[in-house]
């Protein structure tokens, strides 16, 4: 049984499309180890999937509210700018030789290695190391059409950073010398882009055979989820509410954030659900004058039947949220907080599916306005259906496993 590696790090929007392609896999007979945060081992039991632990601090709720303004882009504020610059980078929550470590002590029998952009330093050392094939998937649309610090990574970047010097000490560690192997794991021909060509079309330095359609993951307990009686009525009754999900993207004024989207709701008479993410969002946030029957706040709901019950999505405009909206054929209203998140909604603007507001100026006029004019309208509704069909018709996991078996060793 050909053993695989998958490797990446980050927030559950990153890492989900990967426990989809080890699920694909490990259908197809593959031995999987996952090497993702602790806090999804669980799902990868669920799927017969070799967890690992992946040897960088933890990201969860409570670090990235603590570096809320890192996930703030739109920022002006001298003061604010000057905090930034005291808060700890993404770079610093990873111990690079403690993952490669990790992944060595159990794989040392792997025949391919798989990994997002997170996890590129580690997969290439350990591609090195074991002398076997590198896949690099990357997720997130942005990195290939808008190329930023870690792209810079792959191209290996003449000036030296701080990635390149965490490669190099890396293999020395593991007792690695000569040529610098850098290109010979970073070419273009294994890099798959798991995104529909229909919605991502001709994406820079990827082959059109490497672009896959969007992975989706449907563990077996999701399946088995069924809502109470109380979400069901909530959520069934003939107007359909709107949905707020913003997932892993802290909100710094969450009360002002609760009253005005609430606000917006109740001017165009839509109830609203608000997802609690990793902001907590919760009913402490309301007023006193606040008709709370309107209003409900939830935690986890799996996103295919949240969304196929909406009458809209309003989120931060991550791209797992998108497409999962638009894989239900739900419109949105995008509220972009970092350079990713406005890249999203620029395409979303461009499908015809959605709406887009800076998000530091928001109003309930202005939302109603926009969710009544637009989002909510019949030609969006159109339009996202027609994306619904299309993506339904593409298998993009499938697809991507095909490649991978192509490229194991013989």
């Amino acid at each position: 049984m050909p053993a695989i590696i998958i490797t990446a790090y980050g927030t559950m929007g990153d890492i989900l499309p990967y426990l989809a392609l080890g699920q694909a896999l490990t259908a197809r007979g593959h031995k999987i180890y996952m090497s993702i945060p602790k806090h999804l081992h669980s799902k990868c039991l669920e799927e017969n999937l070799i967890p690992i632990q992946i040897g960088h601090k933890e990201v969860n709720a409570e670090k990235v509210n603590k570096s809320a303004l890192l996930w703030d882009n739109w920022s002006t504020n001298v003061d604010e700018l000057e905090a930034r610059k005291k808060l700890p980078g993404s770079h610093t929550w990873f111990n690079t030789q403690k993952s490669v470590n990790n992944l060595l002590n159990v794989c040392s029998g792997a025949t391919l290695i798989i990994c997002n952009p997170q996890q590129e330093i580690v997969a290439a050392v350990i591609a090195e190391k074991l002398s076997i094939p590198l896949v690099r998937a990357i997720v997130t649309p942005a990195l290939l059409y808008q190329p930023n610090n870690w792209w810079k990574v792959s191209q290996w970047s003449i000036k030296k950073n701080i990635y390149h010097d965490n490669y190099h000490k890396l293999r020395e560690t593991q007792g690695l010398t000569g040529q610098d192997p850098w290109r010979k794991y970073w070419g273009f021909d294994r890099l798959i882009f798991p995104a529909s060509p229909y919605l991502f079309p001709s994406p820079p330095y990827c082959l059109p055979s490497n672009q896959t359609g969007f992975w989706f993951y449907n563990s077996s307990q999701l399946n088995k989820w069924r809502p109470d009686d109380k979400l069901r009525k909530f959520m069934t009754t003939d107007e359909k509410p709107l949905v707020v999900s913003f997932s892993s993207q802290p909100i710094r004024d969450r009360e002002n954030f609760i009253i005005t989207h609430v606000r917006a709701a109740m001017k165009i008479g839509r109830r609203i659900l608000i997802q609690e993410g990793w902001s907590n969002f919760n009913s402490s946030h309301l007023p006193d004058n606040i008709d709370k029957d309107s209003v409900m706040f939830t935690g986890f709901i799996p996103q295919d039947w949240l969304f196929s019950q909406a009458s809209a999505v309003i989120t931060h405009g991550g791209v797992g949220t998108i497409t999962r909206a638009l894989r239900n054929g739900c419109t949105m209203l995008l509220e972009p907080h970092t350079y990713e998140q406005c890249f999203n909604a620029h395409r979303t603007l461009s499908w015809g599916v959605g709406a887009a507001m800076y998000p530091n100026k928001l109003t309930a006029e202005g939302i109603a306005n926009v969710l009544e004019k637009k989002v909510l309208s019949d030609g969006y509704k159109k339009q996202a259906i027609k994306i619904k069909t299309q993506l339904h018709s593409e298998a993009g996991v499938e697809k991507a496993s095909d490649l991978i078996e192509a490229w194991l060793p013989s």
